[in-house]
């Protein structure tokens, strides 16, 4: 008993440890999976029927708890597929939108530049 108690508490310090990147997450679910593997181990070794009623207690929560960290993975990675595609669409500063255009006009006087005059 002091085995399901102890993994309990170990996967809901996990759980609500808040961790924004993948990489935690899937370290949640890592750990999750290995809590629910423990305790369908002790489940096979369990004696009385309360011990198993109680193992099927955990067991029903851990993995309501994997299904919610892999629901907030599945969170992540779109949100990181959104903002991976944002900077693609954004425009530069209007730089690019006067690149082949010409800089002399016909009219030279009306030029920021004043006259300019040709040296052959």
């Amino acid at each position: 008993m002091t085995t399901i108690s102890t993994s309990t508490t170990t996967t809901q310090s996990l759980s609500s440890s808040s961790g924004n990147s993948t990489s935690a997450v899937k370290a949640q679910i890592a750990s999750l999976q290995k809590s629910i593997s423990s305790q369908e181990e002790a489940l096979g070794s369990a004696s009385t029927d309360d011990e198993k009623a109680e193992i099927n207690q955990t067991l029903t929560e851990l993995r309501a708890q994997l299904a919610q960290v892999e629901a907030q993975l599945a969170q992540l990675k779109a949100a990181s597929e959104n903002t991976s595609e944002e900077p693609a669409n954004t425009l530069l500063s209007g730089e690019s939108d006067l690149i082949g255009t010409t800089n002399i006009s016909g009219d030279v006087d009306d030029t920021p530049f004043g006259e300019r005059t040709a040296y052959v």
